[in-house]
């Protein structure tokens, strides 16, 4: 087994080394490699992600000039990733690095592991009460909508075996922001793909702003899941 870790950044450039450092420390019983797929941030992170390539062998930096978003810098590294098993996560530190050797063990038994808020355990970290509430009907929103077995839905911290990935329509799922997610689980269900949720409880950020807006979120992906019942994964 080789585990690679995505890692898309904007403007994380206090965040990433650290970030980096744990997830190392996290996986170094396995085979790994760190993928850092930038977007030109304005603050230099994607300065900081080359320097970090030359100092570590199982780390890669991608720069992209001429695109933006999370979903489509997913695609590329998955593109450019050369393990077994993908991880997904945050680069903020909202998703704990220390989890990640947990989640590779759980592959022993499972396709796909998802780290949720909304099992037993788990909780929003920084987020308001309010937030949260909102997040966790939003998930269960997406959840009835979908006919999803997965509680967490949204948060995109999950580990999944690449060969699940390549028998799915890449440029169709991940479009968008977070809300890739909701899609890959609705096409692995079809899959019959074998999945867990283990706990997590969200981190908190020391560095730079949070890009995500949970009303206009909430719209986006709450139109987006009923697009997703309606036409598939194919509109």
């Amino acid at each position: 087994m080789k585990i690679s870790v995505l890692l898309p950044t904007y403007n994380e450039y206090g965040n990433l080394k650290p970030l980096v450092e744990s997830i190392r420390n996290s996986l170094s019983e396995f085979n790994h490699e760190i993928i850092i797929v930038d977007d030109l941030s304005p603050d230099n992170t994607w300065k900081l992600a080359e320097e970090l390539e030359k100092k570590y062998k199982n780390v890669k930096a991608i720069i992209r000039k001429d695109e933006r978003g999370l979903a489509t810098a997913l695609m590329r590294g998955i593109k450019e990733s050369t393990g077994t098993h993908i991880v997904f996560m945050d680069t903020d530190f909202n998703h704990p690095p220390e989890l990640l050797k947990k989640m590779a063990h759980e592959l022993n038994y499972y396709d796909l592991v998802i780290g949720s808020r909304f099992v037993k355990g788990g909780g929003g970290g920084e987020m308001s009460k309010l937030q949260h509430l909102l997040s966790k009907i939003l998930n269960y929103y997406i959840k009835v909508m979908l006919s999803l077995d997965a509680k967490e839905s949204t948060s995109g911290y999950f580990i999944i075996k690449k060969s699940i990935l390549d028998k799915l329509p890449l440029e169709r799922v991940f479009t968008g922001y977070g809300d890739y997610f909701f899609r890959l689980l609705y096409l692995t269900k079809k899959l019959g793909v074998k999945t867990t949720e283990i706990p997590v409880r969200y981190g908190k950020r020391t560095y730079g702003e949070s890009k995500t807006r949970i009303l206009k979120m909430g719209w986006n992906y709450g139109t987006g899941a009923l697009k997703v019942r309606l036409f598939g994964v194919n509109k």
